[in-house]
């Protein structure tokens, strides 16, 4: 369905997943190589965070989209607020709306499989083989074949038909976040652009068959303003639970204090409002929350 050549005109070109062809200039300016040469060529152990966009509270559990669906296959658009550095913002998420082969409809917020996918492919994205700008936007270059071997290697295997509907989640799915006053920062899809080798390329050569996705436009921005930080991508990955990946990015990204005399500090209320951690309507419900201070707004507190 995609096959990504490029000639001496330097242009991508390739099917979308309805089957339009797209033509896409490719760029090499210099941020994506800093993005790149920032991490140790001879360690695989980090990658990035990226700044506001990895704030942004985007992923919802599997388990509780199922209540929420009208005539069990449509969700209301979901909305949250959050904060970042001390500013207020809202998100309202709409939710991609997937067609299967027998007609039938179901619709999905992008969930912690996706938020897997996501990372696997920033990281990927860090090799400077894969990783590229086309039409002035941050995206990467891969194979479904070394996605699914990285995912595995991290102890997250997902099968191919999984694969690709968690990529066509964040292709369709897409994200509005304003600032309190209203102030429109980006509506866009998690990826949107998503080019997907068909499943001829697959079968016939699915070491080479190539696909690309485009970030969202808030990870270029960060990558053009060098706005991202350096964290432990193994370590994240290795954690089964997604809430403990959000502390450790957040802890990544806003500890830059770190120190014997400069604890973190955080509530248990801010972890909840700004993780997308799912609440229940009775607070003692929340399963993040230890038993012994759930009716309280617990004050965690990280040393160096």
């Amino acid at each position: 369905m995609v096959n990504l050549k490029t000639g001496k005109s330097d242009r991508v070109k390739g099917k979308d997943v309805y089957g339009k062809m797209m033509t896409l200039v490719r760029t090499q300016p210099k941020q994506l190589s800093l993005f790149q040469t920032f991490l140790p060529e001879t360690d695989d152990k980090y990658s990035n965070t990226i700044d506001l966009y990895d704030a942004v509270p985007k992923y919802f559990p599997t388990k509780h989209m199922a209540g929420r669906r009208e005539s069990g296959k449509y969700l209301p658009i979901l909305e949250r607020e959050f904060e970042h550095r001390g500013e207020s913002y809202k998100l309202k998420m709409r939710p991609a709306r997937m067609q299967y082969k027998d007609g039938q409809e179901r619709e999905y917020y992008p969930s912690y499989r996706e938020e897997i996918i996501e990372e696997a492919l920033r990281k990927i994205a860090s090799d400077r083989l894969n990783g590229v700008y086309l039409d002035d936007r941050a995206g990467v270059q891969f194979t479904l074949y070394a996605l699914r071997k990285e995912l595995w290697a991290r102890g997250h295997a997902l099968n191919l038909p999984d694969l690709l509907e968690g990529l066509k989640i964040c292709n369709l799915a897409s994200l509005s976040v304003q600032k309190a006053d209203g102030t429109a920062i980006i509506q866009a899809p998690i990826f949107p652009v998503l080019l997907v080798a068909s499943k001829e390329d697959w079968l016939q050569n699915p070491k080479d068959a190539r696909c690309y996705v485009q970030f969202n436009p808030l990870v270029t921005a960060s990558i053009d303003h060098l706005t991202y930080r350096q964290f432990d991508y193994l370590t994240y990955m290795s954690y089964k639970h997604r809430l403990s990946r959000w502390l450790h990015k957040r802890l990544a990204h806003n500890y830059i204090q770190a120190g014997l005399l400069s604890p973190y500090t955080i509530r248990m209320s801010t972890i909840l409002r700004d993780s997308g951690a799912y609440q229940s309507k009775r607070g003692n419900n929340n399963g993040c929350v230890p038993p012994f201070t759930r009716t309280s707004d617990m004050v965690l507190r990280f040393d160096h």
